[in-house]
């Protein structure tokens, strides 16, 4: 993980291990907890997974996907997620964006958690602490919307054949609206930032 400043930062995760993640991993397991708006695409938890316990988070999480890579570019910069998920999710999200977009407004949350090799024990990388989801809009270029899903899935492992899809979007801050996010680069330090603006 990157963390020089608590609002610019780059967090990377094993997706593949968050699949199948089996007591003694030590790394970084990212969770798309929520993503609902953009005009109806209100994505469905439908993975029920292990996971590392941390605090309330896990044994066991439900969730849309699983973060490969999170960036934040400032405190109203946009956030970069890049999160594998499954075929129908992956279905859902093709046939939402083939259509024009009136409302690219959307309400998301996300969890991030580490091993800390000198505590040795896990603490939570990155979530959301007040509130509980985030307001924000789907960056755009020319008026397109930043978000791409590869239609050609990638395979878990060489002995398992089963398929996920990569979906990648940038998001920005609604408009005065903030969201209070924490990060921690060892289960000892902890940093507080506000992402957009209230008011």
């Amino acid at each position: 993980m990157t963390l020089e400043k608590p609002d610019l930062l780059e967090i990377q995760c094993n997706w593949r291990t968050g699949f199948q993640y089996r007591p003694g991993f030590r790394g970084s397991l990212g969770y798309l907890l929520e993503w609902n708006g953009c005009g109806g695409l209100n994505l469905q938890k439908d993975l029920a997974l292990s996971s590392p316990k941390v605090g309330d988070f896990g044994p066991t999480v439900k969730c849309i996907g699983l973060i490969e890579k999170l960036t934040m570019d400032g405190p109203s910069g946009p956030l970069d997620f890049r999160v594998y998920v499954g075929r129908t999710t992956a279905a859902n999200v093709l046939n939402h964006f083939s259509n024009p977009l009136e409302n690219l407004r959307l309400k998301l949350a996300w969890a991030i958690v580490s091993f800390d090799e000198d505590g040795d024990q896990w603490f939570e990388a990155a979530h959301l602490k007040s509130p509980r989801t985030a307001e924000a809009l789907i960056d755009t270029v020319n008026g397109a919307p930043r978000v791409f899903l590869d239609n050609q899935p990638v395979t878990l492992s060489g002995g398992v054949d089963v398929r996920f899809y990569r979906f990648e979007f940038k998001v920005v801050p609604a408009p005065k609206k903030s969201t209070t996010l924490e990060f921690a680069t060892n289960s000892q330090e902890r940093r507080v930032t506000r992402w957009g603006t209230a008011g």
